[in-house]
């Protein structure tokens, strides 16, 4: 309407006819001030007309109306009067408009409804725009129940319940929102309600289908057997560069039936190759491990024979390096030892067992009776200083005869063994004390000498002879001493010597083949190249049959066996903790590689006949393509081409799903759960039709 303030007392307006009458001057006058076909008499002195109001653009209200219909969508139906209610405190500042709060509500509804009236789709558009960023918004929140449950991997039941709650919801607060005090808010809440609840749930479930469909058709099951995590799995295999199929990392029967066709078919062909290479490859890597800085060898024959060799090398060179030691000390004449210290041997002795508490009776302990004995008459034959002999010394080799001669003829055995230990203890800590005493015509290297001679024998000596028993009791490392003897002096295959050592299975190895292990270990060295062979050999054994990989499954089996039944102890002795849990976590992945047993035809006859069903169902949906063009009036070579046509593009459609299962199922091993965003954006389209039909039953007439 025109700004036109209220008429005096007496004036009218007058139609257009009668202001032509009266002239163009008063209609002139007028122009300005009214509407067509209305003219008004010039104002009273002291009077002015207000000019209108100019009016927005087309645009500008066509924007304000698509922004409105998105507020009252995302304000759940309070925009105009948070509008309104922003408009009056604004309104009470200085130089405001001086409107009150339902004047303002009056307006932005008129204005609002008039805008919508004339741009429907633009408003339309405005209010959908808003129920989707409103439903994508509170599925981001966490606020969605539909959409935590999609994500939670749960089934269709609680989605369906959880869409129809948040339609319901959402539409509740949109009624009680748009409604008109506190009695009309609760109706229009309890009316939409159930609206929104049908219209979510209907949502739900369609995005569900849609989802079923795709995956049916491109994309292969989604489920996870129960207890599986498949991205710890993939990142597991990864650990050893090995790719996993989405059947291997979920465990899901439904999607390890789908690879078994999709391998029948060849599909994937060349994933299989490139998952065999990669586990090549990650043996090759943990055996390159337990090599060290040695060079891998190229076979666990290569480990056995250079064992043999090794231990014969140790031998040599340790029965070398004791007898240049005893040269060096013991042999040499000039080495003498006070003779005063000598003859005082016995006295030392008795003073070192009575120091420990050690009785001798000759009664029960005899054999230590005549040990000591024996010291004494060996002592005495040493030629006393008196006459002409003013000093006597006695060589080192002297001494070490004694002590040779107690432990050839007095052996630790029986009730003796306690005694005759610390006897020939005390000669050791004898000749201590007389080096550093300076009792000795020589310097602390010959002592150091002496000891390494003395060390070295013993080790020779138990390398080639070792005892059954030890001080009279038996000898638990005998049985793996005798084999490591064994090897050295007989000649042996190195499948005979790997054999003998270990047994033909790492599953079940020999018994104390931990004790077999150990010895190996101390007498080739934890360092040295044989040592490292050994180690590579019994992985070999485990995962090799020849120069092929056993099958993932068999790897599995061994490493089981070797980590955690009979062979885990030997396993304790030759490999280190880490190793042992690399390996364990490659006998986990080498399990994964293995679909589940469900969902395998292992007859091979399902998978045979389905790509030929589907051949055949090709060509009898051409064929009845074909008749039902005939049908229809095409000549019959048109017929024929429509069959054709129909054939080849099922043909095609079948080997693009194919291919794009077998793609999903190699490159998204772990599956997408649904984010819940598709039926959240179905429940923001359907939210403003909700009105709509409201305000349709508000226009049915009541009968």
């Amino acid at each position: 309407m025109s700004n036109i303030p209220p008429l005096p007392p007496g004036f009218r307006l007058l139609d257009e006819e009668q202001a032509q009458m009266q002239g163009p001057a008063t209609a002139a006058q007028a122009a300005g001030g009214a509407k067509a076909g209305q003219t008004i008499p010039p104002p009273p002195p002291g009077f002015s007309m207000l000019p209108d109001t100019p009016q927005d653009s087309a645009g500008i209200r066509q924007a304000r109306t698509g922004a409105q219909g998105f507020a009252d969508l995302v304000t759940f139906g309070l925009a105009d009067e948070a509008a309104a209610a922003v408009g009056s405190l604004g309104g009470m500042l200085p130089g405001g408009h001086g409107k009150g709060y339902s004047e303002l509500l009056d307006e932005i509804r008129g204005q609002s409804e008039a805008e919508a009236a004339e741009f429907p789709k633009t408003n339309l558009a405005g209010k959908v725009t808003g129920g989707v960023s409103g439903g994508v918004a509170a599925v981001r929140g966490g606020l969605s129940l539909a959409a935590n449950a999609a994500q939670a991997g749960k089934g269709w039941l609680p989605r369906l319940l959880g869409g129809a709650a948040d339609g319901g919801i959402a539409a509740g607060l949109y009624g009680f929102g748009s409604g008109e005090g506190v009695k009309d808010r609760l109706q229009q809440a309890a009316y939409n309600a159930p609206l929104g609840a049908a219209f979510g749930a209907g949502g739900e479930g369609l995005v569900m289908g849609l989802g079923a469909g795709w995956r049916s058709l491109f994309s292969g099951a989604d489920d996870v057997a129960r207890g599986i995590n498949p991205a710890a799995n993939v990142a597991e295999a990864g650990q050893f560069g090995i790719p996993l199929t989405r059947a291997q990392a979920t465990r899901s029967i439904k999607q390890a039936n789908i690879e078994d066709q999709l391998g029948a078919t060849g599909a994937m062909q060349s994933f299989k190759e490139g998952q065999t290479q990669a586990v090549d490859d990650a043996l090759g890597a943990m055996q390159g491990r337990l090599a060290g800085s040695n060079r891998p060898v190229p076979d666990a024959a290569t480990a056995w024979d250079s064992v043999q060799s090794g231990l014969r090398g140790t031998r040599d060179r340790l029965k070398a390096a004791g007898q240049d030691a005893y040269a060096a000390s013991v042999d040499n004449p000039n080495v003498l030892v006070s003779g005063q210290a000598v003859a005082a041997l016995p006295n030392f002795i008795r003073s070192s067992l009575d120091a420990d508490n050690i009785i001798i009776d000759p009664m029960y302990h005899a054999g230590a009776a005549r040990a000591l004995q024996f010291v004494d008459d060996y002592i005495s034959r040493m030629p006393q200083v008196g006459g002409d002999v003013k000093s006597v010394q006695a060589q080192l080799r002297w001494v070490e005869n004694l002590r040779a001669s107690l432990g050839k003829n007095f052996p630790p055995i029986g009730p003796d063994a306690p005694a005759l230990g610390a006897i020939k203890g005390a000669i050791d800590d004898w000749t201590d004390e007389v080096f550093e005493r300076g009792l000795v015509s020589a310097s602390d290297d010959v002592l150091g000498q002496l000891k390494t001679a003395r060390a070295n024998w013993s080790h020779y000596k138990g390398l080639i002879e070792p005892k059954a028993k030890r001080g009279g009791r038996i000898n638990p490392q005998y049985e793996a001493q005798a084999r490591v003897r064994n090897i050295i002096e007989k000649d042996m295959s190195p499948a005979e010597i790997g054999q003998y050592l270990f047994g033909s299975s790492v599953v079940s190895p020999k018994n104390m083949s931990f004790a077999t292990a150990n010895e190996l270990k101390r007498h080739l060295g934890a360092d040295s190249a044989e040592w490292a062979g050994v180690r590579q050999a019994l992985w070999l054994r485990a995962v090799r049959a020849g120069d092929d990989a056993m099958s993932p499954a068999k790897i599995a089996k061994n490493l089981d066996g070797l980590l955690k039944g009979d062979g885990k102890g030997l396993a304790q002795v030759v490999f280190s903790a880490d190793e042992r849990s690399a390996m364990g976590s490659f006998a986990n992945v080498m399990r994964m590689l293995s679909l589940p047993k469900g969902g395998l035809n292992n007859s091979n006859t399902a998978n045979r006949l389905i790509p030929q069903l589907q051949r055949w169902g090709s060509a009898v949906a051409g064929m009845l393509s074909g008749g039902a063009g005939a049908y229809g009036g095409l000549d019959p070579l048109s017929s024929l081409g429509l069959g054709a046509l129909t054939t080849g593009a099922l043909k095609a459609v079948g080997a693009g799903a194919r291919q794009a299962k077998a793609s999903a199922a190699t490159r998204m091993p772990v599956p997408v759960r649904p984010s819940g965003s598709g039926g959240a954006t179905l429940r923001g389209l359907s939210q403003p039709f909700v009105p709509m039909v409201e305000d349709m039953r508000k226009r049915v007439p009541v009968r």
